[in-house]
């Protein structure tokens, strides 16, 4: 049995991991509300007019499943019963 103390460092990484998680978790929100307004911008486009958004869109999800392989990454992993 492990004692735990205010200055396990254990605790400090997990604190860490715990904030890194939500910074990412409120990044990819912000993320997708941009892709929404972008989306909703596109529409209002003619047709020849919508490249550059449909590549900043395509930017966004690519960004969106680095930030989510990161997030993965620091999950711990589930332990076999």
């Amino acid at each position: 049995m492990r004692l735990h103390s205010a200055n396990d460092p254990g605790d400090n990484d997990r604190t860490a991991v715990q904030g890194t998680s939500h910074h990412l978790e409120h990044a990819c929100a912000r993320l997708q509300d941009a892709a929404v307004e972008l989306e909703t911008v596109l529409a209002t486009l003619p047709g020849d007019e919508q490249a550059d958004l449909h590549e900043a869109i395509g930017s966004i999800m690519e960004t969106l499943q680095l930030i989510a392989s990161a997030h993965a990454r620091l999950e711990p992993p589930i332990a076999a019963d």
